[in-house]
């Protein structure tokens, strides 16, 4: 199975994907802090900035293009509430809030 990399201030922690699952979902199933306040992609506390495997990812949503700047998606960041995994791969992800 596919390894999900999460970095966060903590140290890094890999997880098995599980397919439909958001960052913040897993993150929270697996014990790993990843802050977030609403799940609904207003706060942006759960920004994630994605280093690798973006195209084992979801599209971005329209909550996250009303909440995060183009230059940012450009950049690859990402709300951790919003990403899901639709498929198996290698991904790495930094938890990055503001």
């Amino acid at each position: 199975m596919s390894a999900i990399t999460l970095l966060t201030r903590a140290g890094s922690h890999e997880v098995s994907i599980e397919l439909n699952q958001s960052i913040v979902a897993l993150a929270k199933k697996n014990n790993i802090v990843w802050g977030h306040a609403c799940q609904r992609g207003v706060c942006a506390q759960c920004r994630t900035h994605v280093l690798e495997g973006a195209e084992h990812l979801n599209e971005v949503t329209p909550e996250e293009k009303l909440r995060l700047r183009k230059a940012e998606r450009a950049e690859g960041y990402r709300l951790g509430c919003q990403t899901k995994i639709v498929s198996s791969g290698t991904i790495k992800v930094a938890h990055r809030p503001y």
